[in-house]
């Protein structure tokens, strides 16, 4: 990989980790406002608690996407960023300017959907 296409990947990669912090930040904020927050009925009781329930699964995602763009970050300063974490075959490139934090090759990400792991 070119030292441009690497400096792209590393702000790509920056980008969406301050992406991800920040709307984690928000949801914990909403979060807390929530709960914070007088129910008055068994209605509102219920809507609370679904919105309460995809607040908790939203940050959940995005904490999963900040590890592993940390992750893809750590890859790139040690050059094993390229480098298929199961078969450690080449991640094309194409692959990793559509999904910057991608740790597995295509057939290895298929693989492990299959697998259901």
């Amino acid at each position: 990989m070119r030292a441009t296409e690497k400096k792209k990947i590393r702000q790509q990669l920056e980008l969406k980790r301050r992406e991800a912090n920040e709307a984690y930040r928000r949801s914990q904020t909403v979060n807390r406002e929530a709960t914070a927050e007088p129910l008055q009925d068994l209605a509102d009781q219920a809507s609370e608690g679904y919105r309460k329930e995809f607040l908790y699964s939203l940050s959940d995602g995005e904490r999963a996407t900040l590890l592993q763009v940390e992750e893809a970050l750590r890859r790139l300063d040690e050059g094993t960023y390229e480098k298929c974490r199961s078969c450690e075959q080449k991640i094309p490139l194409a692959r990793l300017k559509a999904i910057p934090w991608a740790s597995l090759c295509i057939e290895c990400q298929e693989q492990q959907e299959a697998d259901g792991s």
